[in-house]
C-alpha cells in the first residue's frame, strides 16, 4: 500500500481553557504533527470560538492561520436572534468571501437547541450553498440529528465523535438520513469501516483526529488496516472531505488545499515505517494484554459488536501482526459462570499458540466461586484473573475476591482491573506484592493516567494498560517518562474496539524504538513468564 494523504476534518487550534501539559496548542506543533502523520490538510476551528465568543474566536482563527494553504478555516456559528451574529444570508456571504467553507454548531453548549424555528433559517442558508455543518455527538440526540438532516436534505451534516457499539440506533439513522456523515476519530469498533462500507458505501466516512485532545497516529490506523478497497481507503482518509468542500457553491475566497502524496520519512523507526505502510508488524513480538471473545458467530453482546468470537479475534490479530492475546469472555465478566470459562478454555484449546485466558469468577455465588477456583485457577488452566466490579458489584478490594487475589499473589499472576482507582491500586499492590495488577484503560482520562503513573513508580507490581477510545494525546510519552516504559502494557479490548487504533497509540508514540518493543510485547511476556522460544514473532 502506497502512503496515504490524510485530510483531518476535525481539528481545533489555539489557546483553550483547560489544557494538559502533554498536549499541544501552538500552531508550529500542529504543523510538526501534520508532517509526521501525513496529514496534508486540515479543517480547523478555534478553541476561543467554542469556549468563549464565537464571533471573536472565528476572526482570531483567520488572523492566526493567515493564508496557510494547508489549513481550511471553520467558523462556529450561532443563530442571529440575539444579535451576536448577523442574519444567515449576510453571515454566510461573509464566510464564503473569506474562504470559510465549513461550519460548526454547538447547540447544547451554546444553549440554542435544534428546533427548526431557532436554527432553520441558518441551516437553510448553509444548505443553499452546500456548506458542510459539523456537530459533535455530545451536542445533539441522534433522533434530533435525523430530523435536522431530513428537514435539510441537501445539507451535508457531519457528526463528530461517534464511538463503538452504537449500530442499533446509528444504522437506521444513516438509512433515514442520506446526508448524514460520520467523522471517525472515535469510530473504533471492531472492523467498523468494513461493516459501514458494506452497508452504506465509503462516501460518508470522514477522517478526523480531534486534535489536540487525541493521538493522530491512533486515529489514522483504521484507514491503514481495515479490509476495504484502496479506493475506499483514500476516500475516507481525505477524498470525501475534499469533495464536500469542492461542492460548496459560490465560494470565491481562499483556494482549497491539494491532497498531494506524502513525503518520504527516512527517520522512521522500524515500527512506524511498517504501520505507515499498513503492513503487519511481522518482525516484532506483540502481546495483547486485554482481549475479549463471545460465543461462536456472535455479532453483539450488550451492544452491537461485529465478529465477536475467537476465530475473528485471531484473524484480526493476524491483520496487524499480534502474536498472542490474553483475553476474557464477555459472559465471564458478566455472569462469570462455568460455561463462560469453558468458552475461554475451548478458544485456548483451538488456538494454543495464540490465545491465553484470564479466568473469570462471580463472587456473588460462593459455592460456584470456590468450585471454579479449584477447577480452573488451581489447575493453571488460566494465566490470570479478570474481576469486573462494574458488572458484578463487588469492588476489587472486597473480601470475596481474596481467594483468587491470594492465588495471584502467591503465583505472581496478572490481574486485569478495569480502571482501578489509584488509592485502591496502592492498597492492593501493598497487600498482594506478588500479584501483577494491570490497570485497564489507564489512558481513559488524565486523572487516572497520572494517578496510575504515580502508583506504578512506587509499586513495581502495578502496570498501566492502554486501551480506550479516548486515545489521549501524549499519554504514551507521558507514562513512559514518568513511570517508565517497563510499567506499561499494550492492550486493545478487541473484539470490541478494533486493534488498529490501539496499536497506533504506541506505534506512533515519540518514544525510543526499544521502549515501544517493551510496551508492545516484552513487558507482558515478562509478566506471563514466557520462555524464550515463546517470545518470537510468528513470521
Amino acid at each position: 500500500m502506497s502512503a496515504i494523504p490524510f485530510f483531518d476534518c476535525n481539528c481545533m487550534i489555539g489557546v483553550r481553557a483547560n489544557r494538559h501539559p502533554s498536549t499541544i496548542w501552538k500552531l508550529d506543533d500542529y504543523k510538526r504533527d501534520f508532517d509526521y502523520y501525513d496529514i496534508m490538510a486540515a479543517v480547523v476551528s478555534h478553541a476561543v470560538a467554542r469556549e468563549y465568543s464565537c464571533d471573536y474566536g472565528n476572526r482570531r482563527l483567520l488572523r492566526e492561520i493567515g493564508d496557510d494553504p494547508q489549513l481550511v478555516p471553520q467558523w462556529v456559528l450561532l443563530p442571529h436572534h440575539t444579535g451576536e451574529m448577523p442574519p444567515a444570508p449576510e453571515l454566510v456571504q461573509e464566510m464564503l468571501s473569506l474562504g470559510v467553507r465549513t461550519a460548526r454548531l454547538m447547540p447544547k453548549t451554546h444553549g440554542f437547541g435544534t428546533s427548526e424555528y431557532i436554527i432553520g433559517l441558518l441551516l437553510s442558508e448553509l444548505e443553499r450553498h452546500r456548506i458542510p455543518v459539523f456537530i459533535d455527538k455530545a451536542e445533539i440526540e441522534l433522533s434530533d440529528m435525523v430530523r435536522l438532516c431530513q428537514a435539510h436534505p441537501l445539507l451535508p451534516v457531519v457528526m463528530c465523535g461517534q464511538g463503538w457499539g452504537g449500530g442499533r440506533a446509528l444504522y437506521p439513522a444513516l438509512a433515514q438520513a442520506p446526508n448524514l456523515h460520520l467523522e471517525t476519530w472515535a469510530y473504533q469498533e471492531h472492523r467498523a469501516y468494513e461493516v459501514f462500507v458494506r452497508q452504506f458505501g465509503s462516501d460518508r466516512l470522514l477522517f478526523g483526529t480531534d486534535l489536540p485532545h487525541r493521538s493522530p497516529g491512533a486515529a489514522r490506523m483504521m484507514c491503514n488496516y481495515e479490509d476495504i478497497s484502496e479506493d475506499d481507503r483514500y476516500k475516507i482518509a481525505g477524498g470525501n472531505m475534499l469533495r464536500l468542500l469542492q461542492n460548496v457553491k459560490a465560494a470565491p475566497g481562499r483556494p482549497l488545499p491539494e491532497l498531494n502524496a506524502p513525503p518520504e520519512h527516512p527517520d522512521d523507526d522500524a515500527i512506524v515505517a511498517c504501520v505507515r505502510a499498513g503492513k503487519p508488524l511481522s518482525d516484532e513480538f506483540l502481546v495483547d494484554a486485554h482481549g475479549h471473545i463471545a460465543h461462536p458467530g456472535c455479532m453483539g453482546v450488550r451492544v452491537a459488536l461485529a465478529y465477536n468470537d475467537a476465530d475473528n479475534l485471531v484473524a484480526t490479530m493476524d491483520r496487524v501482526g499480534i502474536d498472542a492475546c490474553v483475553f476474557s469472555t464477555w459472559s465471564g465478566i458478566t455472569e462469570g459462570d462455568p460455561e463462560a470459562n469453558d468458552l475461554a478454555l475451548e478458544a485456548v484449546a483451538k488456538y494454543p499458540d495464540r490465545l491465553m485466558a484470564y479466568g473469570c469468577n462471580n463472587p456473588n455465588y460462593p459455592e460456584q466461586y470456590q468450585a471454579e477456583f479449584e477447577r480452573i485457577f488451581l489447575t493453571d488452566k488460566v494465566v490470570g484473573y479478570k474481576p469486573y466490579p462494574s458488572q458484578q458489584g463487588k469492588p476489587f478490594d472486597h473480601p470475596d475476591h481474596e481467594l483468587i487475589m491470594k492465588w495471584a499473589d502467591e503465583n505472581e499472576k496478572p490481574v486485569l482491573c478495569h480502571a482501578m482507582p489509584p488509592d485502591v491500586q496502592k492498597a492492593m499492590a501493598a497487600k498482594y506484592p506478588g500479584a501483577k495488577f494491570l490497570v485497564a484503560h489507564t489512558g481513559s482520562n488524565w486523572e487516572l493516567a497520572e494517578g496510575t503513573a504515580e502508583t506504578a513508580t512506587e509499586f513495581k507490581n502495578v502496570y498501566g494498560e492502554i486501551t480506550y477510545t479516548m486515545i489521549l494525546y501524549g499519554f504514551i510519552e507521558y507514562f513512559c517518562e514518568t513511570a517508565g516504559a517497563e510499567q506499561l502494557v499494550f492492550g486493545t479490548d478487541c473484539v470490541m474496539r478494533d486493534v488498529a487504533p490501539q496499536l497506533g497509540w504506541v506505534a506512533w508514540a515519540r518514544i525510543p524504538y526499544e521502549q515501544k518493543k517493551k510496551v508492545l510485547g516484552q513487558n507482558m511476556a515478562d509478566i506471563l513468564k514466557l520462555p524464550p522460544e515463546a517470545r518470537k514473532p510468528r513470521a
